[in-house]
């Protein structure tokens, strides 16, 4: 139980380190949550950094869920932990002790740490996101119907079925995390990521 307590505590602290908020103070001199929608994610370090500090960060961001879930799953195997310190590592970074347990949404950190066990359906999902993005121009309904394209893929990929009740948690909390941006999708109101024009 001490090992497990440690891979859980180590898993929460890692997710909990805020990078778009260390990357914006660093590069900006602002505080990410009094700009934008207020997060600590990589969406909301694109309206400050523009391209490449939502790239940097959202890699930051998906390391911490790869990290200790890869780690977890070499040293347990497909055993109930993982899973649980998948959910650490997420739920440090939707409330990460170092901000006031205010943080992202923790999309990216659930990719990574769903391309440490299941890296096929993971690329499913990332195909439909990158598919809704290019469409939308939006990174949260890119997001959403990842959320939702990875559960879907599990569930009839996966034999492993705490797998696929815990996938089906992630992502209903990953959308409901996303209810705000939801609301703006259908007043038609949601923020875009516009493509600048030639000469501009």
């Amino acid at each position: 139980m001490i090992i497990e307590a440690l891979f859980l505590a180590g898993a929460y602290l890692i997710g909990s380190v805020p990078f778009a908020y260390i990357l914006v103070k660093a590069v900006k001199g602002i505080d990410i949550r009094t700009v934008g929608s207020g997060n600590a994610g990589a969406t909301n370090a694109a309206r400050v950094l523009g391209k490449w500090g939502f790239i940097t960060v959202f890699i930051l961001d998906m390391l911490k869920g790869f990290a200790p879930v890869l780690a977890a799953y070499l040293f347990f195997g497909r055993e109930t932990v993982v899973l649980l310190v998948m959910a650490a590592a997420v739920l440090g970074h939707t409330f990460t002790v170092f901000l006031s347990f205010k943080g992202g949404k923790g999309v990216a950190t659930a990719a990574g740490a769903f391309a440490a066990l299941v890296p096929f359906e993971m690329l499913i999902a990332l195909a439909v996101f990158l598919i809704v993005f290019v469409f939308t121009r939006m990174v949260s309904a890119g997001s959403i119907t990842a959320a939702a394209a990875l559960f879907i893929s599990v569930f009839f990929m996966e034999q492993w079925f705490l797998l696929k009740v815990f996938t089906g948690f992630i992502a209903a909390f990953v959308i409901y995390k996303h209810r705000s941006n939801i609301a703006r999708i259908l007043k038609g109101e949601e923020n875009r990521f516009e493509r600048k024009k030639k000469g501009s």
